[in-house]
């Protein structure tokens, strides 16, 4: 009886013992989702309004593997602010402070989404999976869930009197002149730029700012640019716009003021930025400065004109310089050419020039070319009369007196000519297809 009894205690304190660590467990790990802006939860929030979900599992013990499993969620435009990473965070009590063991370790990411239509949207559980590793005992597998949310949606309000629907937690604008106000003067190109910067858009969202025409002015040209910068708390949309405006009167003007009209979320009430108007009490024109201007402007447009003549030209130009210079070298003797006139020169054998003769010849017309009346014809008449008399004087026959010097240099003016005229037949129509057939 005694041992039922011991047997039955050991039970009980170990089944406690047992509850009280898994309630330990329990309470060193839970959720935390945070809604930003704070008011979503309790007032709701809009069509196109950003929302920013502050996803952070916090646990007492280290990971040594953890996983959150994002659910996707109906009817929003979504973005990852910050991915998924753990950090260590302190918890403070409910007076502030942080106490003994505060130190955690967060395991957290971010979520941008922006509602697409109104109603309500619902935020399934968010489940995170993974193993912890308590320094004082063995590390085990843990699942949590965090349940779902649900988040109330109004549609666009119908007070909202601006052309495009924009919900911004915060917006600021400023403008800059490119010129000092009391300075400007009639026929003046004064550039005025406005920057906008728009908390809880992306630069995809905004519209382009408009500027109201006046008398006494007009705007000549307008640039726009944007981007968006990603911050943990959401998307900030810069926006930067100017306008060319010339003034053409001396007469007072005004330049509008620009409007930037959003919708408050918070206050639920239309809101809006604006710059304020310029009045503009032009000078008289400066006549010398503007001659200068004029003249200046003159000589640009008179030198651009130039240089692109001078580029125009320089084509074929270029190309003409260097046909040329190619034709020039191909009208250079070759060296064959030179050992023949030496030749002719210092031989008075008729047999040994004529050796020298069919050499030139070879070196001219190619090595397997005997240098005959076919080969002569292609050099004109001057030089086929030349190559019959060397013929004759060789052979024994009448009418054969030559001149070596005045043979070679026949034949070698004639031969040079005959190079020039195959280059040019061959160059100039390429040279024309190039220049005008391009």
């Amino acid at each position: 009886m005694i041992r039922v009894l011991l047997g039955c205690l050991v039970l009980c304190v170990t089944g406690s013992a047992a509850l009280a660590q898994q309630a330990s467990e329990a309470e060193s790990r839970w959720f935390q989702v945070t809604l930003e802006p704070s008011f979503v939860a309790a007032q709701g929030a809009y069509v196109g309004g950003e929302i920013v979900l502050h996803i952070q599992f916090i646990s007492s013990d280290p990971f040594k593997r953890v996983r959150l499993h994002l659910p996707a969620i109906e009817g929003v435009r979504s973005a990852v602010l910050a991915r998924p990473h753990t950090r260590q965070v302190e918890v403070l009590d409910a007076d502030g402070y942080s106490t003994l063991g505060s130190s955690k370790y967060s395991h957290e990411t971010r979520l941008a989404i922006v509602p697409e239509r109104s109603g309500t949207i619902v935020i399934p559980p968010i489940t995170v999976t993974g193993i912890s590793e308590p320094a004082d005992r063995q590390s085990f597998e843990f699942t949590e869930m965090h349940p779902e949310e649900v988040i109330v949606v109004h549609p666009a309000a119908p007070e909202f009197a601006g052309a495009v629907w924009i919900v911004a937690r915060d917006a600021t604008m400023k403008d800059a002149w490119s010129h000092a106000i009391n300075e400007i003067r009639n026929g003046d190109t004064v550039r005025r730029t406005v920057t906008l910067r728009v908390v809880g858009v992306t630069g995809d969202d905004l519209p382009e700012l408009v500027l109201d025409p006046d008398d006494g002015h007009r705007v000549l040209s307008t640039e726009v640019s944007t981007r968006t910068e990603k911050t943990d708390l959401g998307f900030i949309a810069h926006l930067e716009q100017s306008w060319d405006i010339y003034i053409e009167t001396e007469d007072i003007t005004h330049i509008s003021g620009i409007r930037f009209p959003y919708w408050n979320p918070e206050l639920g009430q239309p809101a809006d930025i604006a710059v304020p108007p310029q009045r503009i009490e032009p000078l008289k024109r400066d006549a010398v400065a503007l001659r200068q201007a004029l003249r200046e402007e003159a000589f640009a447009g008179h030198r651009a004109n130039q240089l692109g003549l001078i580029g125009l030209l320089s084509v074929p130009m270029a190309a003409l310089t260097l046909a040329i210079g190619l034709l020039l070298w191909r009208a250079l003797p070759t060296r064959a050419d030179l050992r023949f006139w030496r030749a002719s020169r210092r031989e008075a054998d008729p047999l040994e020039f004529y050796g020298s003769f069919l050499a030139w010849g070879r070196d001219t017309f190619g090595p397997h070319t005997t240098m005959g009346r076919e080969q002569a014809l292609l050099l004109g008449t001057r030089a086929t009369e030349q190559v019959g008399r060397l013929h004759r004087s060789i052979f024994g026959r009448s009418g054969g007196s030559v001149q070596p010097g005045h043979l070679a240099a026949t034949l070698i003016l004639a031969s040079r000519r005959l190079v020039m005229r195959r280059f040019l037949s061959t160059v100039l129509p390429s040279m024309s297809r190039f220049l005008f057939l391009r």
